[in-house]
């Protein structure tokens, strides 16, 4: 009942109430095995009313205006801001036209002992210790009010937790949290961001046979179409859920398209939507403000999301595959502040700086560097929002093949094993073949990061066989294994693009073991970190395997850095504090001597020098003598050494987050 998409608070003690779920919150797998509960044309899962009696007038209208079988299942928390007994008494005779299940409110109102777990919302550490405390009260007023009336507990008892339904040919599960428990909070937006969670979800789907699941509890509404089906949170029935809006959402499945909706999706036929439920906006505040007081637990928390509605937006909620109805289409979208790379550099400039977190021998590169990663132009085909280096269609940056020729010289006279190539897509470069050529012949063990879908194009779709040729190791960028969640990111049909290059490198011998290496390399959709790398190869294999038949060799798991366009992205959308945030609580020591910028020298297209691709984005390029230092100078001058103190910026609180991260994918082997 208080989500953290609108940004974080640590915790400070560790109580369990209003922090943890009861094991009887646990449910059965089975419940979702079931036959269906009953069919109809068009099913309304309305979550979260809260309390709001204007919600239910509403809803009965709602349901009034609709043709054919019509059923609603109020899938619970309808209690909340009710208060006393006869408030609460009112709501339940409402609630029993339609088909009420218990959330954590009802489950422990009805419970006849305190069990010390407070209102059960279970809340996350991302929710503050006063929200949580709030939220205890509210609920104790309720239950404190309901003690003398047994026989208003008595109408919670029995109550079911979770059903499913048939809606044309789909199959719908609906519960309260998720599919593991009433109060859980893996249907909420943050949860639902982690692949690792995409795919247990979706898996579960596949098993269960669900092809919709509706879920509520979170308070804010997030939607998101995976492999196996669609999860939609309709976050409250009875409460505002975006910026502006004096409405409550409830979720519509129908045969039938909504007459209204604020974004939704198709699947197999069925409409599955998010709709206003159009309360009485000024009745509700006046009954609000008749029970609790300027001072009292429920007007702290909720009285300002009342009456204008929390900063969230509708954009905020679609995590792939759902898109905003016409009507709300331009209201979707949170308003923008034009942000420069000034204005990121003024934001990261404000912490504390990050060499000062380091011991004194990771101040230095390496003596000998392993790798040398050559960005040959900043043209791409694409221009992906978290793109650092901002690489696009209209870049002209490009390498020439003098430099490229010296940076061959100087791997081949230093011993440099590895020749890394990058961009923009670097296929993109007029010289490009020449430069692999020519690297295989001097060096040996060449590098080439594509995002897949340019060799798709006529132009360059040769490449492949040439890669094969030549033994090049392909470093493949796949952000997700769900179309969705790629095709937000990147692009319409660049998902079944990517999975048909893949196809035709694994044709080519790529990725089953045989020498031919595939590796695919993931970064975080949102602003999180990456999850653990290996079990998330493990679900990229077995998803690609299962479905697709794709085969690869390393997944590669790197966290975004707040820089360049996708900086700006995070700083115009009001994110960039709480990312900046996030990394600088998980900054993880360990990761620190395996920095990529320790072991390798990165050349950007005119042959400057610098320790990462990252700095090459950011312009921290290395100096001599006052001056830009340059692979040329490498060329020209054998004993100049390739050791350098490295140039750090505080967007390297990046790479030493979590289990660290590079081009290579995690730092801490877990």
């Amino acid at each position: 009942m208080g989500g953290c998409s609108t940004g974080g608070a640590k915790r400070r003690n560790f109580k369990d109430a209003g922090r943890v779920c009861p094991i009887d919150y646990r449910l059965d797998s089975d419940l979702f095995r079931a036959e269906p509960a009953f069919s109809c044309d068009t099913l309304y899962v309305v979550g979260g009313l809260y309390g709001n009696p204007f919600a239910l007038d509403a809803l009965d209208d709602l349901i009034a205006s609709e043709d054919g079988d019509v059923r609603a299942v109020l899938n619970g928390d309808v209690h909340w801001f009710d208060k006393t007994a006869e408030n609460f008494e009112a709501i339940e005779q409402h609630a029993a036209r339609y088909m009420p299940l218990a959330g954590n409110v009802e489950a422990e109102l009805r419970r006849e002992t305190d069990i010390g777990v407070g209102c059960g919302c279970s809340y996350p550490d991302c929710t503050s210790d006063a929200d949580v405390s709030r939220s205890n009260r509210i609920h104790k007023m309720l239950s404190t009010a309901l003690f003398s009336h047994p026989e208003l507990r008595e109408l919670l008892q029995g109550r079911p937790v979770a059903l499913t339904a048939s809606v044309g040919s789909c199959v719908v599960g609906v519960t309260h949290g998720d599919e593991k428990l009433i109060g859980g909070w893996d249907c909420s937006r943050e949860s639902l961001q982690d692949p690792l969670r995409q795919e247990e979800l979706s898996h579960w789907m596949r098993e269960t046979g669900i092809d919709v699941f509706a879920t509520t509890h979170t308070c804010s509404p997030a939607a998101m179409m995976l492999a196996d089906g669609a999860v939609i949170n309709n976050g409250a029935a009875g409460l505002p859920n975006f910026s502006g809006q004096d409405f409550g959402i409830v979720t519509r499945i129908s045969t039938t398209p909504a007459k209204e909706a604020l974004f939704g999706i198709e699947r197999k036929g069925v409409h599955i939507e998010a709709v206003p439920l159009r309360y009485d906006q000024a009745a509700y505040v006046e009954w609000f403000d008749a029970l609790w007081t300027p001072a009292s637990p429920a007007a702290i928390s909720y009285r300002d999301r009342i009456v204008g509605g929390p900063n969230d937006y509708i954009e905020d909620a679609l995590l792939g595959g759902f898109s905003p109805r016409a009507a709300f289409r331009e209201e979707a979208v949170r308003p923008r502040v034009r942000a420069t790379a000034g204005d990121v550099e003024l934001a990261l400039a404000r912490l504390m700086y990050f060499e000062d977190m380091l011991e004194a021998e990771h101040l230095r590169t390496e003596p000998h560097p392993t790798t040398l990663q050559a960005n040959v132009g900043k043209l791409c085909n694409l221009a992906c929002v978290h793109c650092h280096v901002e690489a696009g269609p209209n870049r002209t940056e490009l390498m020439s093949r003098e430099c490229m020729a010296a940076i061959l010289s100087v791997m081949e006279t230093r011993g440099i094993e590895t020749l890394d190539i990058t961009g923009g897509a670097p296929e993109m470069n007029p010289d490009f073949e020449w430069f692999i050529d020519e690297a295989v012949r001097r060096v040996g063990h060449v590098m080439v990061r594509s995002n897949l879908v340019v060799l798709l194009e006529p132009k360059y779709e040769h490449l492949i066989d040439r890669y094969a040729d030549l033994g090049i190791e392909v470093v493949a960028s796949l952000p997700n294994v769900n179309a969705a969640q790629v095709e937000k990111q990147r692009g319409a049909h660049a998902f079944s693009g990517s999975l048909e290059v893949l196809r035709r490198l694994n044709a080519k011998g790529y990725g089953n073991g045989g020498g031919l290496v595939l590796d695919l390399v993931f970064n975080p959709q949102w602003p999180v970190l990456p999850p653990r790398q290996d079990e998330l190869e493990q679900a990229y294999k077995r998803r690609l395997s299962e479905d697709f038949g794709i085969v690869f060799d390393n997944l590669f798991a790197v966290a975004n850095n707040p820089i360049g366009r996708y900086g700006a992205h995070l700083l115009a959308t009001d994110r960039l504090d709480d990312y900046l945030e996030l990394l600088m609580d998980a900054f993880n020591p360990d990761a620190c001597g395996d920095m990529m910028c320790r072991h390798q020298v990165s050349v950007g297209y005119d042959g400057r020098i610098y320790d990462c691709d990252f700095n090459q984005a950011v312009g921290l390029v290395q100096k001599r003598e006052g001056r830009d230092l340059t692979i040329f100078d490498y060329a020209a001058d054998d004993d100049l050494a390739l050791e350098r103190a490295i140039a750090f910026g505080n967007h390297c609180y990046a790479c030493a987050a979590g289990f660290g991260s590079s081009c290579g994918g995690t730092l801490v082997q877990q």
